[in-house]
Order: structure tokens, then C-alpha cells, then sequence
């Protein structure tokens, strides 16, 4: 259980991971729909866009919990006067058919994927639904001249590199941090700060182990060391 995390911020997690929910089961419900394996180049096109169709509608969704949070914290935080919180546009059509068509690729190649084809797809359907919350935020801290920046903030049992990213608390700021880096089935979002930031306890276990797993180390193989470090501490 993440401690520190404030009721406003779970909330807002909570909100975001009923969206990611809602859209695994509605890209499903149309692959059972819309899809015929055996007919795949007449109903994968229909099947793509029901899903753009989908992607669009749940990612607006989340650009606009993501707004009502940012101003929520931003209240929260003392911030005197008003910002304009603008909506991250969502996935558009093209991007969301391509990762379809990358997810399904499996069906009709003999390339080798990571998993199921559904899984695949209902993964990236969640990280393109997600990313328009954290879009949001991001590009409201960036038009924010009271935001001090943003934090990563992940969803218990995470992976390394999520983990990795969040162990470094508030220091994303920058154009050249800017970039959120979700994967796909990535819960974690994006929280805004104004002022000190209290990390989660789970945080702060992370930068200790980073610090204590990657001396003498740097670049991929100071993440590489992390990632066993994590693993191994993860199944005890």
C-alpha cells in the first residue's frame, strides 16, 4: 500500500484505473464482435476503428478527470488565483490502428510477439486511454509558473522500470524530461507539485536501492543492476 500519497492524488489514480478498466473490456467486447480470424482483411479494419472510435472517447474521458485533478491539487497545494488547464487531445485514429495493427500482427505473420493478441491490443488501448491523463497534467505543469514539476506515482507492484522512473521524485520539469515514458498495461500517472514533495514510502525504498545497487555503475548497466536489485527484492 503506497503511504504519503495523498486522498486527493488516490482518488484521481482510482478514476484513472476505472477508465483503463472500462476500455478492456469494450475493446474485447468488440473484438468478439467485430473480428473474425478467418476473415481478417474485411473485419481488422472495422475492428481497428471501433477501437480508435473507443480510445478517443474513454482518453477524452481521462483528459478531463485529469484537469479537475490538476486544478483540485493545485487548490490544495494554497495556490493563489486561477490556470487554465488545457486537454490533451487523445490518440488519434492513425496511432491507435497502428498499435492494433502491431498488436494483431501475430495473426496473420509468423513474427514473434510477446503475448495473445488481445492482451497485446487491451495494453496498448490502456496506455493510449492513460496517456492523455497524463498529458494533461504534464502540459499543465509546463504552462504553470507556480508548478514546481511532477512526479511519477505508480500503482503497487509495478515493474523496475516504473519504479526506476518514480524513485527520482518531483525532478520532471524540463522539455528534455518532459516525456512521460508509459508502457503498455501502465497504470502509473503523472502528479503535480508546488512546493516540497513528500515521496511515497515505496518511492523512497526505490532510491535507496537504486543508490545502494548501481554504485560503480552507469547508463544501461546501472539499470540493469536496479532491475535484478528490484526483482530480487520483489519475490523475497
Amino acid at each position: 500500500m503506497l503511504q504519503s500519497l495523498s486522498p486527493l492524488a488516490t482518488d484521481y489514480q482510482r478514476h484513472q484505473s476505472a477508465l483503463a478498466d472500462g476500455i478492456a473490456v469494450q475493446v474485447m467486447q468488440a473484438w468478439d464482435a467485430l473480428l473474425d480470424i478467418y476473415a481478417l482483411k474485411s473485419t481488422l479494419p472495422v475492428y481497428s476503428a471501433a477501437v480508435a472510435a473507443l480510445v478517443q472517447r474513454y482518453g477524452s474521458a481521462s483528459a478531463g478527470v485529469a484537469a479537475d485533478y490538476y486544478s483540485a491539487a493545485r487548490a490544495a497545494a494554497g495556490v493563489r488565483g486561477t490556470q487554465t488547464v488545457l486537454l490533451a487531445e487523445p490518440a488519434g485514429v492513425d496511432q491507435v490502428e497502428a498499435n492494433v495493427s502491431w498488436a494483431t500482427r501475430a495473426l496473420w505473420t509468423a513474427e514473434p510477439v510477446p503475448g495473445p493478441a488481445q492482451v497485446l491490443v487491451k495494453g496498448a488501448a490502456e496506455r493510449l486511454v492513460l496517456d492523455a491523463g497524463r498529458d494533461t497534467v504534464i502540459g499543465a505543469v509546463h504552462a504553470d509558473r507556480h508548478a514546481a514539476g511532477w512526479a511519477r506515482v505508480t500503482k503497487p507492484g509495478c515493474c523496475y522500470f516504473c519504479a526506476m522512473l518514480a524513485s527520482r521524485g518531483a525532478v520532471y520539469r524540463s522539455q528534455r524530461s518532459a516525456q512521460f515514458h508509459a508502457h503498455d498495461h501502465d497504470r502509473c500517472m503523472a502528479e503535480p507539485v508546488f512546493g516540497p514533495y513528500e515521496m511515497t514510502a515505496d518511492a523512497r525504498q526505490w532510491q535507496a536501492l537504486w543508490q545502494s545497487s548501481t554504485k560503480g555503475t552507469s547508463g544501461s548497466d546501472a539499470i540493469r543492476a536496479f532491475r535484478a536489485a528490484y526483482e530480487t527484492a520483489r519475490t523475497g
